[in-house]
């Protein structure tokens, strides 16, 4: 498996593993999604498949990271205790897949939909940690400071959007946290602090304005498209019913936004 973005034979091999890591973390996100969208009765065979494809995708990768595997540009994890970060997570999306398989077969008991509402943010916590513990080891040398955050942030700002799509799902259906609500309007708070900081820069969060018009822009287009997403997520914030129409549009503004942003990714990784 090559890492979409990022061709092994031109990438320094700590990038493509901070990728990996990455994609991860996002994936952790889009499995929980794509299942609650089954519940849901949006597309389901769509997102049937999605989830099952992700779930595999997300264990061969947590096999790639810790054992190595040269298809994936990934050498084995040496370091003692990077290597038991990740065997934790591999350990703990046991349940999630499982739990996402099981529902995908149309199991939709209090069991396995519990098991998925804990073990998916288990797992996306636990790989946003595993992420941040490798960069001081696997962040390219020739790499500024500054553009490792900014690529850090983007990369937490991707699987943001899954998050919140996720949640939007969860909202529809009422299920999750009793304090789902409240979690969504601080992510989507966080989520036009960063770009904006991206756009303009923030001392506070160490983050220097775009580095060139082409990223500025960019990130202008991201900004645009949140509008359109913000407005659908609002409106489950407050209650409102959704329609499965709606939640199928999020996802394809989302969708959208995923592409411009890991295309973000890859431009400042070039820098």
């Amino acid at each position: 498996m090559i890492l979409a973005g990022f061709p092994v034979q031109a990438q320094d091999a700590g990038a493509v593993r901070l990728e990996a890591l990455a994609q991860q973390m996002r994936r952790s996100y889009q499995i929980a999604k794509s299942t609650c969208l089954v519940m849901s009765g949006s597309q389901s065979e769509l997102h049937s498949v999605a989830a099952v494809t992700i779930s595999n995708e997300f264990q061969d990768v947590m096999t790639g990271l810790i054992d190595g595997d040269a298809a994936q540009g990934l050498n084995a994890e040496n370091d003692p205790d990077l290597r038991a970060n990740l065997q934790d997570v591999q350990l703990n999306a046991r349940g999630l897949t499982a739990s996402a398989s099981q529902i995908v077969a149309g199991d939709f008991h209090s069991v396995p939909v519990g098991m998925l509402l804990i073990r998916n943010q288990e797992v996306a916590d636990q790989m946003e940690h595993a992420l941040m513990a490798a960069v001081p080891t696997y962040a390219p040398a020739s790499q500024s400071k500054e553009i490792g955050v900014s690529i850090r942030m983007l990369e937490r700002q991707r699987a943001r959007v899954e998050q919140l799509l996720r949640d939007l799902c969860y909202a529809r259906l009422n299920i999750g946290p009793a304090d789902l609500a409240e979690q969504m309007r601080a992510e989507m708070l966080r989520f036009e602090q960063v770009n904006t900081a991206l756009i303009t820069g923030d001392a506070d969060l160490g983050v220097e304005k775009a580095p060139n018009i082409s990223v500025k822009i960019a990130l202008g287009q991201v900004e645009s498209k949140w509008i359109s997403l913000r407005a659908l997520l609002e409106a489950a914030v407050q209650g409102g019913e959704q329609d499965v129409r709606d939640v199928q549009l999020a996802s394809v503004i989302g969708e959208t936004m995923s592409q411009k942003l890991s295309k973000l990714i890859e431009a400042y990784s070039k820098i």
